[in-house]
């Protein structure tokens, strides 16, 4: 609607008709879950007995809070969101680097460089469990044809081989899209500041950290953000390649809602536990902004 016009005019009554279908689509997909999410979690129920539900208040959110599985799981999540972004900001800042002049193989490079993100996560997790499976898998094929193993590796049977075998997942699909962004940041700069640097003679490593990576700071800030969100929200990869195994050593805590909600059917508790992920996570995006946002045109 146009700023200032009358909404009680033909035209505003005309804005308000096209924006309706929207706007109901909105709370019917956001608002209205959220709300019965709030709801449900200050009662003890389950999905077998809909009908015998019993309002516990804020029992459920402390049991969450003071379950020792619940505070290891989030231990975990964070570990793997961690590590997982760390080792795809620094690869995928290479690759950015290396990717970022105009030429015919970059071009080419940056299309290949698509094929592991346009893959969905789901399948890319059936193609790495194949891929890492002793007795037929590839990886331990040609580990030992090169002499770096003498016996096949039982990748997702202990917990530091299944760790890297998630995190090497999570990187091989997840690098590619913060290189893109932080190439598109080095694409965009301007060149008279390198070439100041260069004049002033500057080695190439003084301009890329005194120079180039500043610039490049908020869109790193919008990468570590977006893929951080995006970590947090794993499920599909690690329940189909370890099934949060071995034990529970590779349980995020959407694999504990997943269990909570959906196998023991306890859906007031689940509520509860998503509410309490989602406050931390707020806390977490919050300050992971501010802290990396400072000094930055982010946060003016």
């Amino acid at each position: 609607m146009p700023h200032g016009q009358n909404p009680f005019s033909s035209e505003g009554i005309l804005s308000w008709a096209l924006l309706t279908p929207a706007i109901v689509i909105l709370l019917a997909m956001t608002i209205a879950p959220s709300l019965y999410l709030l709801h449900s979690s200050f009662f003890s129920f389950t999905l077998l007995n809909p009908d015998l539900k019993r309002f516990v208040g804020l029992q459920n959110f402390l049991q969450a809070f003071l379950d020792p599985t619940v505070r290891q799981n989030i231990v975990v999540t964070l570990q793997f969101v961690v590590l997982a972004v760390t080792i795809q900001l620094f690869l995928g800042l290479a690759l950015a680097c290396a990717l970022a002049p105009q030429s015919l193989t970059n071009v080419v490079g940056s299309t290949v460089l698509l094929l592991p993100f346009a893959v969905t996560p789901v399948v890319s997790a059936l193609i790495w469990r194949q891929l890492l499976n002793p007795n037929y898998g590839w990886i331990d094929y040609y580990l030992q044809k090169l002499g770096l193993i003498e016996r096949p590796i039982e990748w997702l049977s202990t917990a530091p081989t299944a760790w890297i075998a998630i995190i090497a997942l999570d990187v091989w699909q997840w690098t590619p899209f913060i290189a893109l962004i932080l190439m598109a940041g080095l694409q965009s700069q301007p060149r008279e500041p390198l070439e100041a640097a260069a004049v002033d003679g500057a080695s190439l490593w003084q301009a890329f950290w005194h120079v180039t990576l500043p610039q490049l700071r908020p869109f790193i800030v919008i990468a570590v953000l977006l893929r951080m969100v995006e970590a947090f929200k794993t499920f599909g990869t690690i329940q189909i390649l370890t099934g949060g195994g071995p034990g529970r050593s590779t349980e995020l805590i959407n694999l504990t809602l997943y269990r909570v909600g959906l196998q023991n059917f306890q859906i007031g508790a689940a509520a509860a536990l998503g509410i309490l992920f989602l406050i931390l996570l707020s806390i977490i995006v919050s300050q992971l902004l501010r802290i990396l946002g400072k000094n930055t045109e982010l946060l003016a």
